[in-house]
């Protein structure tokens, strides 16, 4: 049976991660709990969203950008994974893609209900992986759903994990270069409410298996996408693939090239090459999440 947990605002992030780590040695399982997390009656903070579109490069205006959304969702994923029938540990989990069909723009202004659930648990090379699932709606319209997929590195579970897939075709148009700078962890965090330790100190980083600080993965993903923010439909469809972390303070290269009225998007190491990130955006073509 379905247990549902209703929130009349969003969850604070910091205790809900030290709840998390206490949690830990204690999740057996390989199961996912059959959980949906609901916030109804969702109101933006004009304040949040005036200091996210200045760290994530959005024009500040009354359609909220897509990906800030996401900001207004992850207090409800974190829910679901810090839970106690969760079998995997939230604090060092990965973002590996996500993908947001936005039905039309939402405005700051409207009064947002929430749903989050996990689905699909499966292999991955590097671990299990799960889908966060959750959709948006405005006086019972759905206006956004996104899919964010976890890794839950050194996590087994049955099955056989897909082939890695063939190396990326990358874009040949020229690109921009963009300095990330290295509180960019902790000024996201700021804005997003995501303090996982991967991205706010290098110690935090080390202890969980990275050489040094990296960044969000849903900053890299909003920086894109407010680079053309004036040059997306009102409805369509973004999907970004996190390939290898942004170890921070580095230099990075966009490039985003368009066919027709869709956009190629791929982020790399400015010196090195190495693929950070690879996206789309399409017009929507009537396409859920489910």
């Amino acid at each position: 049976m379905t247990r549902t947990v209703e929130l009349s605002s969003a969850p604070a992030l910091g205790p809900l991660f030290a709840k998390a780590v206490i949690r830990t040695p204690f999740r057996k399982g390989r199961e996912l709990p059959d959980l949906v997390v609901r916030q109804a009656g969702a109101a933006v903070d004009r304040d949040q969203l005036a200091a996210y579109a200045d760290v994530c490069g959005f024009d500040l205006n009354d359609a909220l950008p897509a990906t800030f959304i996401h900001v207004l969702v992850f207090p409800l994923q974190t829910q679901v994974m810090a839970d106690a029938a969760f079998p995997f540990p939230l604090v060092g989990s990965v973002h590996l893609t996500n993908s947001i069909v936005q039905h039309r723009p939402v405005l700051a202004g409207e009064s947002l209900d929430i749903e989050v659930r996990a689905a699909d648990l499966r292999p991955h090379f590097r671990g299990a992986q799960v889908d966060l699932l959750a959709e948006v709606s405005v006086a019972g319209e759905i206006v956004w759903q996104e899919s964010s997929t976890y890794l839950f590195r050194g996590q087994k579970v049955p099955g056989v994990a897909a082939d890695r897939g063939p190396e990326p075709v990358l874009p040949t148009v020229p690109g921009a270069v963009w300095r990330v700078p290295g509180d960019i962890g902790r000024r996201y965090a700021a804005v997003s409410g995501d303090v996982n330790p991967i991205h706010m100190r290098s110690l935090g980083a080390k202890a969980l298996g990275f050489p040094t600080t990296i960044a969000h993965g849903m900053w890299s993903a909003s920086r894109a996408l407010g680079a053309l923010s004036n040059r997306t439909p009102d409805r369509f469809t973004y999907a970004v693939e996190f390939k290898k972390p942004i170890l921070i303070p580095s230099s990075v290269e966009f490039v985003a090239q368009q066919h027709d009225s869709s956009w190629d998007l791929v982020l790399t190491n400015a010196r090195k090459g190495t693929v950070h990130m690879l996206g789309s955006i399409v017009p929507e073509a009537a396409t859920t999440i489910s």
